[in-house]
């Protein structure tokens, strides 16, 4: 992959609105030469598709660390999955260890979703931590990036869900 692609890629995760003659005018390239390369990009899988992000303020999100007893965990990964609070699911490196994010309007959702996790999976899981998230510095996905004068300004007004 080239400059000019990478290029193209950083501007379209910025914005994935930005029209052809935009990006070809920050590029210093011709609109058609832009199309051509999208194209190739999304053909070669490299670009998956667009989407809006909508942000929601008045959700919570969990973050799942479970650890289970053996390497035979597919009806523990099929029964997050089917979860529809479950909104990332990702085997991690080391001991049979899955990752999990969660997001619910309520707490309460939340953490009944992990006793039912622990209570189903009882006797494949070695442990299971979970942990809600206080806030978020950056989530490129998510349109949250860190505003260090905001935080500042924020200090001592945090509530934890």
């Amino acid at each position: 992959m080239d400059e000019t692609n990478k290029d193209i890629l950083r501007l379209l995760s910025h914005d994935g609105r930005m029209s052809f003659t935009e990006i070809g005018e920050q590029l210093g390239i011709s609109r058609v030469a832009v199309m051509k390369r999208v194209k190739k990009l999304e053909e070669e899988g490299i670009i998956h598709g667009y989407k809006a992000i909508i942000h929601q303020d008045d959700t919570i999100k969990m973050l799942l660390e479970i650890y289970a007893v053996d390497d035979d965990y597919e009806d523990i990964l099929e029964y997050l999955n089917r979860t529809g609070y479950i909104t990332e699911i990702y085997i991690m490196t080391g001991d049979n260890h899955i990752h999990a994010t969660a997001v619910a309007p309520d707490v309460s959702e939340l953490k009944y979703l992990t006793k039912m996790v622990r209570k189903k999976f009882a006797d494949k899981i070695r442990r299971i931590e979970a942990h809600g998230v206080k806030e978020i510095i950056k989530d490129i996905l998510g349109g949250v990036d860190y505003d260090r004068a905001g935080r500042e300004r924020n200090k001592g007004n945090e509530q934890v869900p």
